[in-house]
């Protein structure tokens, strides 16, 4: 009997230690965490270990040396086609390994780096990094240790589709190691169309949480007026991306005095005409030469065009029959993942995952088209970002009397009356930070609140934390992350400040002068 007892006893004690340890397994924050990340983080290389991709200091010097000449030339002789007989050739040859064929597949062998094993093989890739996708594996290894800690990486110029079947033999191999069932998984800018691919592809049951985090999910509006070869600089627009590259206050400033001066000198306006009339001369040639071979083949790019954009630019870019595999391949991602990414997070949702999207505004996008003047990150659009909200124009507010376009009880609105996130795909767990960069995740405030979403066991939403409300504000010398509430007071920028006290002590001075003036007159009579 004795051992019959003891049998079972050791049975049951077993059943619970067994129990306890999948209990500990099957928490997020004991759950792998894999960082899928964005475009260009890391270059590509030839089968010789030359880099390619970003161009060397050497490329770029070749280069300048080449272009020197045809742009002299056309400063004196306006002869334009000239100019694109001699600087066109330089720049196709420049990017030449870069190319693809007209199905969207490399032309040559190149390759960038890849990480199987988790961070803890790979520490000099991270240890030394503050921001970005790098300072974001470096918090996390801090976080969750490096062992528990898994980054993919990617041709960026390649199918998504075809990196959606890379990313989840990384996944079975990382379920394996660690012996779990799931990951929580973020993604980082580009990373989201390879992630959104993955579900796509192969569901959400190895998806714990799923972090959207900057990232062109539903395409990139520079992109798609780009593709359809509406190409013009704005000048504000340009004044005031390089105003935001200048981040920090003493930057800032620095950066706001000389853009000041380049407009009010009338410098920046004849820059952007001289440009505008070159683009308008030679467009194209410039898409037919250099453009539609380069980028046009690459089906990465391609994902990021907005679906709404991309039957306009598909017929301004590609040739049907020569092309035919390519839009086949691009068609696919445009309507059965971009397209249905609300029916794939809804089905993610439902099998458990819990999803969570972070975007940034309040930064210029690139000034190279009509519609630059939309809110986004740097790189991105908040609207496509955040899966549909309302935004302001850069420099704008939705006003005073505008109403929460959708009324769910909850209150949806920015509190500087820039944002009205209850138009997104999920208005309760979807985040914005103002003035913070695409992807600038630096160590601290912002990669702590990217874990409190990786580690949550229920879903979040941005009503949940005091701290961590639906709009934030970071401020990049003091690297903090502060609410957006009711009582948010936009920050005085100090050079425009200075500038409005310069202009009333000229506007005090100039009334003074003239009454004086005024006062000699009439006495003299």
């Amino acid at each position: 009997m004795k051992k019959v007892l003891a049998v079972v006893l050791s049975a049951v004690i077993l059943f619970t230690l067994g129990s306890v340890a999948y209990a500990q397994t099957d928490k997020s924050e004991d759950l792998p965490f894999l960082l899928v990340t964005g475009m260009d983080v890391l270059p590509l290389y030839k089968d010789n270990g030359e880099q390619v991709w970003p161009l060397t200091g050497d490329s770029v010097i070749t280069l300048g040396s080449k272009l020197v000449l045809p742009v002299a030339k056309l400063c004196i002789d306006k002869d334009y086609d000239s100019f694109c007989d001699r600087a066109l050739p330089s720049l196709c040859e420049t990017f030449e390994y870069m190319r693809c064929d007209k199905n969207g597949d490399s032309l040559y062998s190149l390759s960038t780096p890849t990480f199987p094993k988790s961070m803890a093989g790979y520490p000099e890739l991270y240890q030394d990094e503050l921001k970005d996708e790098q300072g974001i594996l470096n918090a996390a290894c801090r976080e969750y240790g490096e062992d528990n800690v898994f980054f993919f990486n990617y041709d960026w110029r390649l199918d998504p589709l075809e990196h959606a079947d890379a990313l989840n033999t990384l996944i079975e191999h990382i379920k394996d190691v660690k012996e779990c069932d799931k990951v929580n998984l973020a993604c980082c800018s580009m990373g989201g169309t390879v992630t959104m691919s993955y579900v796509y592809k192969y569901g959400s049951d190895s998806i714990n949480n799923l972090l959207l985090l900057s990232t062109a999910f539903q395409g990139v509006k520079a992109v798609g007026d780009m593709f359809s070869g509406e190409i013009c600089i704005d000048k504000d627009a340009l004044l005031r991306r390089i105003v935001n590259l200048g981040k920090g206050d003493l930057k800032e400033f620095v950066f706001e005095a000389l853009m000041y001066a380049l407009d009010k000198s009338g410098v920046a306006q004849g820059v952007s005409d001289i440009a505008n009339t070159v683009i308008d001369e030679i467009s194209d040639r410039l898409y037919d030469e250099f453009l539609t071979e380069l980028f046009g083949t690459m089906p990465g790019i391609w994902d990021l065009v907005a679906a709404e954009d991309y039957e306009k630019a598909k017929a301004f870019m590609l040739d049907e029959s020569e092309n035919t595999f390519l839009i086949k391949r691009v068609d696919e991602y445009i309507y059965n993942v971009q397209s249905k990414s609300k029916e794939l997070l809804d089905s993610a949702m439902s099998n458990g995952a819990r999803v969570y999207i972070v975007c940034q505004y309040n930064m210029q996008s690139l000034p190279v088209s009509e519609n630059c003047d939309m809110n986004n990150d740097l790189l991105i659009d908040v609207t496509f970002a955040s899966g549909g909200a309302v935004c302001a124009d850069m420099g704008e507010t939705l006003g005073d009397d505008y109403i929460q376009l959708i009324d769910d009880s909850h209150d949806h609105l920015s509190a500087d009356s820039v944002i009205d996130a209850s138009a997104c795909m999920y208005p309760e767990s979807t985040w914005f930070i103002k003035d913070q960069a695409h992807v600038d995740y630096n160590v601290g405030p912002t990669t702590d609140f990217i874990f409190w979403l990786a580690s949550s066991d229920t879903q979040l939403t941005v009503f949940d934390s005091d701290v961590y409300t639906q709009f934030m504000l970071y401020d990049y010398d003091d690297n903090t992350l502060t609410p957006i509430n009711d009582g948010y007071v936009e920050k005085p920028d100090l050079f425009y400040t200075l500038v409005d006290v310069i202009q009333k002590i000229n506007a005090f001075i100039k009334t003074a002068v003239v009454k004086i003036i005024n006062i000699i007159i009439e006495e003299s009579m």
